[in-house]
């Protein structure tokens, strides 16, 4: 077991009974849990360690995996000198080489592990880790050499000493490697440990402490001015600035003319180098420009001649002897009053001398007896001007709560973490100033919480990777060695049970339930939520707003990089374990329907079979446990219409899927991940060969005969082939669907097979046969509670009746919509596209394009397919924007690969006959347009091919084929007219307009469309040749193109004046359309 000191966390041996560094009594600690013991005790009542001697099993639930710091020293030459010396010679040399070395090693708060022949290995960051480890092994190090050197070993062999020191979580190894290669006198590090003894870089400027830095200049400068003394402390977490404020309140006052003040700078030490008043000794060394190299007569000369300054030479001498031993000159022991008194008569010497600030940073590492000493000083000088500047960690406050109060005038600035744009300036000036790219600003804000230490070091370490290559900004970023240190220090300066809560707690999650980490532990729920209120009052938790859990209150993790490491020091076992008891707890709760919860079931489930893979045990159990709940939380995320998250979950069930699993449920888990991508992205589902899957996938469920399976993966291959037009094949999908489902019980899928065949008969314009197949899917979805299949099935009977010109269908389509408002459903994307529609074939744009946005907007829209069109294209065209018309469609008409973009050849019609008006090329879009028609064979395509080709070859002057264009469109017309007319009938009257010859044609389409729209009521005027009435008609609808281009008819015939010309050519300059103005003249 470890004896350790409450006061100030120093280490010793098992025989001590006080502390050597602060003589406070001594308590044994556990060696697992780190629990205080009650002494005669076998087992530690914290954890249940055993106690006794002899050989003992590791408690695997209470191991920590460590970052240390490994010491390694040997004698250079000692196996030669071994060879030539008397045994009890070379006992004598060992015993005291060892002797210096376990002193000095101790003096720095390490621990020695073992001597072996003539080298010795120390470790440091045992118990407590530190920032400081690296620096104290490197100190430790170089006084070993000192010692060494100016002493001769047994008092008269001169001998040389080599030393290596490694950081890392097993680099003992490393050490040794390191103390061989180096040459006597010499200390050896590895690579990259060097940076981690950088001080700090005062070229980074000063961030969002502007206001600190007034507050303490000023007391500072008005208590020079008026000679009283004043005690000002500066808290924070490590990492916040306050070395660095200090350092610019240094600069400001050194540059204020009218301010001459002594400065001394004095740290407290994590370890035992110079007794409680570390602080003092560097202040006093400073001040006397002592060296730890001086010999002692150089050191005394230096400590006498500083005193002969500012004391009466009758106390030189004593002085000089009281403080002495602290500066390390051999002296008489002393009591600590007495030396307590020689430095309060110096320091306030050095006050009357001179205005004096005494700096002591990390007073939280002083020790009772420092902090009592600080506060006498100050009340004890009187009218002098003497400031004491501290700064401390909030730690401090909790051993001595009385600190915060200090005598009268005492000044506390409290520094927290940046915030806002003050974060963010520092971190974008630091990227700038390595070269590094700004676009990792948020990322890094986010990971360093607003601590600049923290980001000066992820910053650093960023531009060391740069330096070998260019930073990839989405990489992992690693936590930087240094803020590990910081870090894992506060977690080491823990009780053991809060230490443990604080892991388990980690290894639960983002989200922390005190039920969780107590069924975890396996301790009583009321000891875990004293451990967590102890981690809330030390701010590494803290309250969330909600809780995911009923009934459980929810805890974060201050910082995301203290959840980081304290999980990172668990051992793997550990970790796998505490993983399956979370997973286990949270099945525990029922979370049916909790897409969250099921997913943070599902990550831990994963995250123990990946640790047991690791560890070569038996994943059988694991394996299938994180199958199952990988899909149960792809259900629940696919129920809230979370695609991505819930293809993530399958994705990763079917790797874990072993070769003699049950065949049907992993096609089943097939056919929903190629479901799921389809509705992720279309085109690249298309691109990678979805479709040819889904059909091997619908082949292998019906080989095994799984006709449910079958007819799900039908219904998926119907709207596929449905997507990019292919009219036959979904036409044979989802027929095929439909009746493998007729034997079938009633089901959700069966209900979606019906609904998506009444939507191809509705995009076949077919709106009888649309409502027949929508009635009985409309039924079933009610029997079955599915509303959203439900307003689905309705969207297609409303529209199929608005095309079918019955008046109602717009009014029962506003209310489907409203429906699917008021319950936030999925089909809201698809019925609100719908309304958008009829509104503009009522002419309304406005608020079509309201709907059309609505329906972009829609919660869950994802999972409701609906035909791709060019937004932005189409309202270019209404507003009369032809650039940008023929930007939006190269976007979407020409991106690699894609399937979806032919439903859409109104826009690729439009295309060319804009880009002819504008003197480019545009065949190839008529040619495409023509062969898509042709090939999918969809009413709404043909009409549109033939209505947008005639206008082409019309503006070309190519009249017989306009005609020809034409009349197959009004052959088409007469097998079964329809309502849906906004997307051609202006193109067919444009062209009318320009070749006469087509006019009774389309005379007779106009006449006989079933539903008179504003539209319609445009494209009779000119049909009829009265253009600018038509012009009229549609500038009060809003289509600018219509209207500019039945004006530019109107000048042509000769029936406008030169203010419509004019419209005209200001329009065609703007769009740089030359052809257009061209043909607005008279032939």
């Amino acid at each position: 077991m470890d004896l350790v000191c409450l006061q100030c966390r120093a280490t010793a041996d098992a025989s001590h009974r006080f502390c050597g560094r602060c003589g406070a009594p001594l308590q044994a600690r556990c060696p697992a849990c780190l629990a205080l013991l009650t002494p005669g005790s076998d087992f530690c009542t914290g954890c249940g360690h055993p106690l006794a001697t002899g050989p003992v099993e590791p408690d695997a639930g209470r191991e920590e995996r460590r970052t240390i710091s490994v010491l390694f020293v040997d004698l250079a030459g000692f196996t030669g000198i071994g060879e030539r010396l008397d045994p009890e010679d070379l006992r004598q040399i060992q015993l005291a080489y060892f002797a210096t070395a376990s002193r000095v090693v101790r003096r720095y708060g390490g621990i020695l592990e073992k001597y072996v022949g003539d080298a010795i290995m120390a470790v440091f960051g045992i118990p407590v880790e530190s920032e400081h480890d690296a620096v104290r092994a490197v100190a430790a190090g170089l006084d070993i050499q000192r010692e060494v050197d100016d002493r001769p070993l047994a008092g008269r062999y001169r001998m040389r000493v080599r030393v290596g020191v490694a950081t890392g979580e097993a680099l003992v190894d490393l050490a040794v490697t390191l103390a061989g290669k180096s040459r006597a006198g010499h200390v050896w590090l590895a690579e990259g440990l060097a940076g981690r003894v950088l001080l700090d870089d005062d070229t980074i400027p000063l961030t969002g402490r502007s206001h600190e830095l007034d507050l303490i200049s000023s007391a500072l400068i008005r208590s020079v001015r008026e000679s009283e003394p004043r005690l000002i402390s500066v808290v924070g977490v490590h990492g916040v600035g306050k070395s660095r404020l200090i350092r610019e309140v240094t600069r400001r006052l050194q540059a204020t003319p009218e301010i001459i003040v002594r400065w001394r700078v004095g740290r407290c030490l994590p370890y035992n180098e110079c007794g409680p008043y570390t602080a003092l000794t560097h202040i006093v060394k400073a001040q006397a420009d002592l060296r730890d190299t001086d010999d002692e007569a150089t050191a005394r000369r230096r400590l006498t001649g500083l005193l002969s300054e500012v004391v009466a030479s009758a106390d030189v001498d004593r002085l000089a002897e009281l403080l002495g031993p602290l500066c390390g000159l051999p002296g008489r022991p002393v009591n600590p009053g007495e030396i307590e008194s020689a430095w309060r008569e110096v320091l306030i010497a050095l006050a009357r001398n001179m205005p004096t600030v005494l700096v002591v940073e990390d007073l939280h590492f002083a020790d009772p007896a420092m902090l009592r000493f600080l506060t006498g000083l100050v009340e004890s000088v009187g009218e002098l001007p003497l400031i004491v500047l501290c700064t401390y960690r909030p730690e401090l406050l909790e051993h001595e709560p009385a600190w915060a109060g200090g005598p009268p005038g005492t000044l506390t600035v409290s520094l927290g973490p940046l915030r806002g744009a003050a974060q963010r300036e520092l971190t974008v000036g630091l990227l700038r100033q390595h070269g590094l790219p700004e676009v990792l600003t948020d990322r890094l804000c986010a990971i360093t919480g607003g601590n600049p230490m923290y980001t000066v070091e992820y910053v650093r370490m960023l531009a060391e990777q740069a330096a070998s290559g260019e930073v990839d900004p989405d990489v992992e970023l690693t936590i930087p060695e240094t803020v590990h240190g910081v870090i894992a220090n506060r977690i080491d300066l823990l009780a053991g049970p809060q230490r443990m809560v604080l892991h388990a707690a980690a290894a639960l999650g983002e989200s922390v339930w005190p039920g969780a980490v107590a069924a975890m532990l396996g301790q009583p729920p009321e000891e875990v939520g004293r451990s967590l209120g102890a981690l809330r009052s030390r701010d590494m938790l803290v309250a969330g707003t909600t809780s995911m859990v009923a009934g459980e209150p929810e805890l974060k993790f201050r910082h995301q990089l203290l959840r980081d490491v304290a999980y990172g020091r668990l051992p793997r076992a550990a970790r796998a374990s505490l993983h399956r008891r979370a997973a286990a707890w949270l099945d525990r709760l029922a979370v049916t329907g909790r897409h969250d919860l099921v997913a943070a079931q599902a990550r831990h489930r994963v995250a123990a079979l990946a640790l047991a893979e690791e560890l070569g045990e038996d994943t059988t159990a694991d394996a299938l446990a994180a199958r199952r709940t990988l899909l149960a939380a792809a259900e629940a995320a696919f129920a809230v219409y979370a695609v991505e998250p819930a293809l993530a979950h399958l994705e990763q069930a079917l790797t874990r899927w072993p070769p003699d699993a049950d065949q049907a449920e992993r096609l089943a888990t097939e056919l929903q991940r190629r479901r799921l991508e389809f509705l992720l992205d279309g085109d690249r589902f298309y691109r990678e060969g979805g479709a040819k899957d889904l059909v091997r996938i619908a082949e292998r469920m019906s080989d095994i005969g799984d006709r449910a399976g079958t007819a799900r993966a039908e219904t998926l291959l119907g709207q596929v082939e449905l997507m990019r037009a292919e009219q036959d094949r979904a036409a044979e999908h989802l027929s095929r669907a439909v009746e493998l489902y007729a034997d079938l019980p009633d089901s959700a899928a069966k209900a979606e097979a019906l609904g998506e065949l009444a939507r191809l008969r509705l995009i076949q314009y077919r709106p009888v046969e649309a409502i027949a197949a929508a009635r009985p899917a409309r039924d079933l979805a009610e029997r079955l509670g599915l509303t959203d299949a439900t307003a689905n099935a309705m969207t297609s009977m409303t529209m199929a009746r608005y095309m079918n010109a019955e008046p109602a269908g717009l009014d029962q389509l506003e209310r489907t919509v409203e429906l699917c408002r008021a319950q936030r459903l999925p089909a809201l994307r698809r019925a609100a596209h719908n309304l958008h529609v009829i509104l503009l074939e009522e002419g309304e744009l406005a608020r079509a394009a309201e709907v059309a946005a609505e329906s972009a907007g829609a919660h869950g829209g994802q999972v409701s397919l609906v035909v791709r069109h060019s937004a932005d294209a189409t309202w270019a065209y209404y507003t009369g924007d032809w650039i940008g018309l023929l930007h939006a469609a190269d976007e979407f008409l020409d991106a690699d690969d894609s399937e979806t973009t032919e439903w859409d050849l109104q826009l690729r019609g439009r295309r060319a006959w804009i880009r002819t008006l504008c003197g480019e090329p545009a065949g190839a879009d008529i040619e495409r347009c023509r062969d898509s028609a042709a090939r999918y064979g969809f009413a709404r395509l043909r009409y549109n091919a033939c209505a947008q080709g005639a206008l082409y070859h019309a503006i070309r002057g190519e009249g017989p084929a306009a005609v020809a264009l034409l009349d197959e469109l009004a052959g088409v017309w007469r097998t079964g007219p329809t309502t849906l007319t906004v997307e051609w009938l202006s193109a067919i009257v444009h062209a009318a307009a320009l070749v006469p010859e087509a006019a009774g044609i389309v005379a007779h389409v106009v006449d006989t469309v079933p539903h008179r729209t504003r539209w319609v009521d445009a494209a009779a005027a000119m049909a009829a040749g009265h253009w600018l009435d038509a012009a009229a008609r549609y500038d009060e609808i809003g289509s600018v193109s219509d209207a500019v281009l039945a004006t530019a008819w109107a000048t042509r015939s000769g029936a406008a004046d030169p203010a419509h010309l004019a419209r005209v050519r200001a329009f065609a300059h703007r769009n740089r359309a030359t052809g257009l103005l061209a043909l607005a003249r008279q032939p």
